[in-house]
């Protein structure tokens, strides 16, 4: 039986990443941060032969998949309990970088997410 599972839809405001659902609407931070933090406007994905032979995956011809970090953040939505761990996240304080602690530590799930490739248990 499928449980219902309602995500958190990304809204991107005068260059500042939210997530919202319903009424309730939590701010992330700047997106030239996410950027930044992720590593530029692209991000790339290396799949392994085994892995890039699945029907459904079309890599490039050099087992990878590169993407546009801006268009993916503005389109992902996320969990309940991935927006529960950012609110627990000063969006005030900030990292030794001086990135806002929120910010960074998105940034941080969501590159555990794409690097897992849909696989969250390995």
């Amino acid at each position: 039986m499928m449980t219902d599972n309602p995500r958190y839809e990304p809204r991107i405001e005068d260059e500042t990443l939210y997530l919202e659902r319903g009424q309730r609407r939590l701010e992330v931070g700047p997106m030239a941060s996410i950027v930044e933090l992720v590593g530029g406007e692209t991000y790339t994905l290396e799949y392994t032969d085994q892995q890039s032979a699945a029907a459904w995956l079309a890599t490039d011809d050099d087992n990878t998949i590169t993407f546009d970090t801006r268009e993916v953040v503005g389109e992902m939505p996320h969990t309940e309990e991935f927006v529960a761990n950012l609110e627990n996240c000063s969006i005030d304080e900030t990292t030794a970088d001086g990135y806002p602690k929120r910010t960074s530590l998105f940034v941080d799930l969501l590159l555990e997410i794409w690097e897992s490739k849909g696989n969250l248990d390995a």
